[in-house]
């Protein structure tokens, strides 16, 4: 063997030994296999693995998995709390996080709401989905465009999440019907399952009159219950409601206590669910009442494409004049998410 070929040898054991020790991660499934590699995440009840013998991670869903065993340190979060060390089962699925000879919490898998590397490259921290849908039917030549959008960044303990979605329709001998909704959220977990809330949340509506409403919202929410499966939590606060008309040139501001609920369950094989439900009690405007209702059912496709249909529903009982009580959208659509 010439001094060439002892090289690139030496050179293919060191990375071959390299990537042993960096993909020593182990899971036991419940059919009894195992799997060793490099965890990377797991959220919203599904774990990503590197593997030596895969061109991309694997995904696989939280809970095939029956025990697991981490050589590195992760951020995990555990009913809303959150730790930092590494994972071990100690007797069928249940799992303890710890570091050295410090113990931190022992717990059921199922309890285990997000996993990601203490030394994550930043990309890991950022999500986003796109949507878009047409429908066309033959009477009256209507014609529907949807288009939603998100972008997310999560922290240890908080979460920033942004969307804006846009609905046009078209149709013969009537006036076009446009919808707008915009949101930016921000929250973050305070104690065991309290966490705090801050929002600014947009919409424009043609069916209600509604050039312009835009809510800022500060609050607290507790959630009911978060696992790896899905999570319900309810909210109330405050919120500034700033509203123009099409029919009316002044600017409307008043103040409402609002309160809340949400339902999000992802762990129904490739299905999702979303649901969200809120109501506002104005303080200024008395007897003045609205609600925003919001469902979506998404099925997962392969290479993080995914199909989705869901309904909008807002309530006024005190609208502005000529203006419906109520407008509600239906929308399909598909996307892609990071």
């Amino acid at each position: 063997m010439n001094t060439f070929q002892k090289y690139y040898t030496i050179l293919f054991l060191f990375l071959g030994f390299q990537s042993m020790v960096s993909q020593s991660d182990t899971l036991v499934f419940n059919t009894g296999n195992k799997m060793i590699g490099e965890i990377k995440k797991m959220e919203k009840g599904v774990l990503e693995i590197d593997v030596p013998y895969g061109k991309e991670n694997f995904k696989i869903k939280w809970s095939d998995i029956k025990e697991i065993y981490t050589s590195n340190k992760f951020l995990v979060t555990v009913n809303t709390k959150l730790y930092r060390g590494k994972i071990a089962t100690v007797i069928s699925e249940k799992v303890k996080i710890f570091d050295k000879n410090e113990e931190f919490i022992v717990c059921d898998l199922k309890n285990i709401l997000f996993i990601n590397e203490v030394n994550e490259v930043l990309k890991n921290r950022f999500s986003a989905s796109l949507e878009m849908g047409f429908n066309l039917t033959k009477s009256q030549n209507t014609q529907q465009f949807s288009l939603r959008s998100s972008l997310g960044y999560k922290t240890d303990k908080a979460n920033i999440e942004v969307s804006y979605s846009v609905l046009t329709t078209n149709q013969n001998e009537s006036e076009p019907a446009k919808r707008t909704d915009g949101l930016i959220n921000y929250r973050r977990i305070l104690i065991n399952r309290w966490y705090a809330i801050g929002s600014v949340v947009t919409l424009s509506n043609s069916t209600q009159k509604i050039d312009i409403r835009a809510n800022t919202q500060i609050g607290v929410g507790n959630y009911i219950f978060a696992n790896s499966k899905g999570y319900w939590g309810v909210k109330s606060g405050v919120n500034n409601n700033l509203e123009k008309f099409a029919n009316n040139f002044s600017t409307l501001n008043s103040w409402e206590g609002y309160l809340g609920s949400e339902l999000n369950l992802y762990d129904m094989e490739d299905f999702n669910l979303a649901l969200v439900l809120m109501n506002y009690s104005s303080f200024t405007d008395s007897g003045r009442y609205r609600a925003d209702i919001t469902f979506d059912i998404k099925y997962d496709l392969p290479l993080n494409l995914f199909v989705k249909a869901g309904i909008s529903f807002n309530y006024d009982n005190k609208p502005t004049l000529g203006a419906s009580t109520s407008d509600y959208i239906l929308r399909t659509g598909f996307g892609w998410e990071l």
